[in-house]
């Protein structure tokens, strides 16, 4: 059961095996616990098996072959991660998974089958030009990608259909999330939300879907998810009417991270506190390239990790 990509490994041959490794990462303060593609069912049953010993989640990769990625519904995962590998489930897939409390996250943004999701904001924006993204992202790392970018139509990305079809699901019962995927600096956050609706969510079922749904199906829903008496005191605050215009929920103005509140332009601490942070490296030192001894770190990384995503 690997803990990170393809960094260490928990090897798991037996349920007493299970049991051992997701105790030791309770122990950390694990709440849930990465079940990361076991080629057999049987182990992935024992990790499962332990875990609801232990009160703790599993989460599995999807992306594989359709009648894994089904097995990992029916045994009761906590989500499904990553698109299915076919654009569309038919009546029999849907009625199945409506049947169980495994939530989707179908990770829009490098769903597979086509052009990812990523790649339609790039063409289709100015990214490079956000200024909300580029206050806290080096332009080294933003333009290469951004400004020379794929050109394509609609229907060479996939990601329509995968949210069409994650529409189904959610108009079933099944719970659908978001997930960024670690891509673009909180902004992709923002676009799996629009490549909700994009699919036919209305604007309210894809804020769910980034903020209560994701806390429900990570068991985290009382302390996170919604802004109610006795839960953390974590949110944005966004200039715009979001649920009228989905496209309206980058524009954040101000964010409170556990009761203190931030004004997001300098991420000074307002009404709550003085804080004021350090500006930051890559504006301190007026670089427009990555250091050279960063790049070939990052570059070595890369080819030992497998790393094929941006």
């Amino acid at each position: 059961m690997p803990l990170m990509h393809q960094v260490y490994t928990a090897k798991i041959d037996s349920l007493d095996d299970a049991r051992f490794h997701i105790k030791r990462t309770k122990e950390n303060g694990a709440v849930s616990i990465k079940s990361y593609n076991h080629p057999r069912r049987d182990t992935r049953q024992q990790v499962l098996a332990a875990a609801k010993e232990l009160g703790v989640n599993v989460v599995p990769e999807g992306g594989g072959k359709l009648y894994q990625n089904i097995t990992m519904v029916i045994d009761g995962h906590t989500t499904l991660e990553h698109s299915l590998n076919v654009p569309k489930g038919y009546s029999d897939l849907t009625q199945l998974w409506s049947q169980t409390e495994t939530a989707y996250n179908p990770t829009l943004v490098v769903a597979y089958g086509g052009l990812t999701g990523e790649y339609f904001w790039y063409d289709r924006t100015n990214v490079w030009e956000n200024e909300r993204l580029m206050r806290y992202a080096p332009r080294y790392i933003i333009e290469p990608t951004s400004i020379r970018r794929y050109k394509a139509p609609d229907d060479h990305y996939n990601h329509f259909a995968v949210a069409s079809y994650a529409k189904t699901l959610r108009d079933n019962g099944v719970r659908v999330l978001i997930g960024a995927h670690g891509q673009r600096e909180g902004l992709a956050a923002h676009w799996e939300m629009w490549m909700l609706q994009q699919g036919g969510f209305t604007p309210w079922e894809a804020l769910r879907g980034a903020t209560f749904d994701g806390a429900k199906a990570l068991g985290m829903d009382k302390d996170l998810g919604s802004i109610e008496n006795g839960k953390l005191a974590d949110f944005a605050i966004i200039k715009g009417d979001v649920l009228n215009d989905i496209r309206q929920s980058e524009m954040v103005d101000y964010t409170m991270i556990n009761g203190r509140l931030f004004d997001t332009k300098t991420m000074k601490e307002v009404l709550t506190g003085d804080f004021e942070p350090e500006q930051l490296f890559f504006d301190r030192l007026e670089i427009n390239a990555m250091p050279a001894a960063t790049a070939q770190e990052q570059e070595q990384k890369s080819e030992k990790y497998h790393w094929s995503h941006h």
